[in-house]
């Protein structure tokens, strides 16, 4: 029952920990942004994301269902990190680096709310599960993702976005148990 849920929780966690490690060296490589810019995109994203959480949150899991908003932050996600490979100008990679968060700051609590929703007696292997999954993927985006940029600095972002579609794929398979509903 929790399977797809782990899962995506990984998913989302390795590309979002991807995405974060190598921003910095990416948008320095790519754009020559200073570390102010670097730092006013981290805040904003921040921002954004943190204002999306309390203004979205709540409105789209009672029209969508957690499942069904894990599907669309999934989408939106897996779109905006493969944009930041595409985007040239100042403007674009600002913009697009703010709403990128968006989408991977739903997917995390949508996910949380559904485990606790359905874990009953459960909860604390559930806590325990969604703590381990996110941190494998915490772990295994820097990872990967800086072995890929020492070959080219869009490889990270390729790879994070071929993750997020197979997250996208798994998530049409997520089903709510029937004794839920």
């Amino acid at each position: 029952m929790y399977f797809f849920a782990f899962i995506l929780l990984f998913f989302s966690s390795f590309s979002l920990a991807s995405f974060e490690s190598l921003f910095s060296l990416f948008v320095d490589h790519k754009f020559n942004f200073t570390p102010k810019d670097i730092a006013l995109l981290v805040t904003g994203g921040g921002l954004v994301g943190a204002l999306a959480q309390v203004i979205l949150f709540d409105p789209l899991t009672k029209k969508l269902g957690e499942i069904g908003l894990v599907t669309y932050s999934l989408i939106v996600s897996a779109l905006l990190v493969f944009s930041m490979t595409v985007v040239n100008t100042y403007w674009s990679v600002m913009l697009t680096s703010c709403i990128v968060f968006i989408g991977f700051d739903l997917i995390r609590p949508a996910i949380t709310s559904y485990l606790s929703k359905h874990a009953g007696n459960e909860q604390g292997f559930v806590g325990g599960m969604n703590s381990m999954f996110t941190s494998l993927g915490n772990i295994m985006g820097p990872m990967i993702g800086g072995m890929l940029f020492d070959i080219n600095f869009n490889y990270p972002y390729y790879f994070a976005t071929i993750v997020l579609v197979i997250g996208i794929i798994f998530s049409l398979f997520w089903k709510s148990p029937l004794s839920s509903k």
